[in-house]
């Protein structure tokens, strides 16, 4: 196995020799620094995986170590030394990016210990970020996670689309990511040095959209103080993106329509019409075909959108992905609040793989973020899941005692057979669970008889 490199910074020859001695029996390589200047040259020679460095040093402090080995190596961690120390100093270390701070005489079991976490959280961070680098790499698209096809078949209509100028309408229930797939085809786009506008068109008022959309004269209504351009003006050149557009009112559907056939638009008061280039990105969770029946929605429009339709699936409907969701969202925001959160444990995902998310990935991402800000620990644990989603239900099997004397093969069948019975059967939601892919699970049941 491939030894992790770590730096131990220190003026003091006896204390760097010790700690250099107290790592022996980690999988680690160290290099050692007598002082910061020393660390600094070493940090600019290669990347370490953990960094001990002594706060107080005569030539440069652990301060600018701790700054320069942060810039070098994003996830590694540092961890800050001091005889100086002092709750502010603490603090400060932590809020500067220290992983963790160990005051002097040190603790040989503490410090060991500490590394071992830091060596655990930097192989976690390393292999997610290999991950999310393979599926980007893969998709051709930032910021869209996931491995399951019907995300893999969406992306790959999103990049054979995106150079085009063809109307898409995107459709999916609330929280699947509309927005975030309407970016996507902008950012890969000729259009990507342009901006690109969104407008939310739920709940406004047949007056306030058009002039959000087409822009005002002054004096044209009571309160238009003074000439305002609308979104189409200032998209001109990008993308412009409609979210809800089922809601939009029948006489604004008439004007926009006009202004997709015509690419010319005419602010409210004005009789002069202004030339633009706008590709629209429309999205709706609305049943647009039973609204075209009903008369709510033109149909002109409707097919003047759809040029191209792109479905997002539910997130029930891809919980294969919700393992890899919820890393990059503990990730997000334990970073974001400050908190020690390194992992989630098996139980906690479980519930989060079975749970049905009806506010899909949206309310994915503010459920695990409500985990890390309440969390008493630096795991996750069902005790931290939100109310909603609960515990997974108990199951009868036996306790943790029928490992005893049982053979490897007979503790699988049993930690799979328990796993099928938490996730009521539903073998994808069983393999994320148990880290393994659908065909292992598939080949193992069969074996297992199960």
């Amino acid at each position: 196995m491939r030894r992790a490199p770590v730096l131990i910074v220190d003026d003091d020859d006896a204390l760097r020799a010790t700690l250099h001695d107290a790592l022996e029996i980690l999988p680690v390589e160290v290099d050692v620094a007598s002082g910061g200047r020393e660390a600094l040259a070493r940090l600019g020679e290669r990347s370490y995986a953990v960094v001990a460095t002594d706060l107080v040093m005569k030539d440069v402090d652990g301060f600018a170590v701790l700054a320069e080995a942060k810039r070098r190596s994003p996830h590694g961690r540092v961890i800050m030394l001091t005889g100086h120390g002092s709750r502010e100093v603490a603090v400060q270390a932590m809020q500067r990016g220290a992983t963790y701070y160990i005051e002097k005489p040190v603790d040989l079991t503490e410090f060991r210990t500490k590394v071992g976490k830091c060596l655990d959280e930097h192989h976690k961070d390393v292999e997610y970020g290999e991950l999310r680098a393979r599926v980007e790499r893969e998709s051709g698209i930032r910021g869209i996670i996931g491995q399951d096809q019907k995300i893999v078949r969406l992306l790959e209509t999103v990049r054979q689309i995106a150079p085009t100028a063809a109307s898409v309408l995107v459709r999916g229930e609330s929280g699947t990511g509309k927005e975030l797939v309407a970016r996507a085809i902008h950012e890969l786009s000729p259009r990507r040095e342009r901006p690109f506008v969104a407008l939310n068109c739920g709940g406004l008022a047949e007056g306030t959209i058009e002039s959000e959309l087409f822009g005002h004269q002054k004096g044209s209504f009571t309160g238009a103080i003074a000439d305002r351009e609308g979104k189409f003006e200032y998209a001109d050149g990008g993308t412009l993106f409609l979210d809800e557009v089922g809601e939009m009112p029948l006489s604004t559907q008439v004007k926009l329509l006009r202004v997709l056939e015509e690419r010319e638009v005419a602010r409210l008061g004005s009789n002069k019409s202004r030339r633009v280039d706008v590709r629209v990105v429309a999205a709706t969770n609305a049943d647009l075909e039973a609204r075209v029946k009903e008369n709510s929605f033109r149909e002109d429009l409707y097919y003047r959108l759809k040029v191209v339709t792109l479905n997002l699936p539910p997130l029930r409907e891809r919980s294969g992905d919700i393992k890899l969701l919820v890393e990059h969202y503990l990730r997000h925001f334990a970073k974001l609040h400050g908190k020690d959160v390194e992992s989630i444990d098996r139980d906690a995902l479980v519930a989060l793989v079975r749970y049905e998310w009806p506010g899909n990935v949206r309310e994915l991402r503010n459920a695990v973020e409500s985990m890390v800000v309440r969390a008493h620990g630096n795991i996750l644990t069902v005790s931290d899941l939100p109310p909603e989603i609960g515990a997974p239900p108990p199951v009868e099997h036996e306790g943790w005692e029928f490992l005893a004397g049982r053979t490897a093969q007979e503790v699988e069948r049993n930690h799979i057979r328990v796993t099928l019975q938490q996730t009521e059967g539903n073998r994808q939601k069983a393999a994320t669970a148990l880290g393994i892919s659908e065909r292992t699970l598939y080949r193992k049941i069969k074996e297992y008889g199960l």
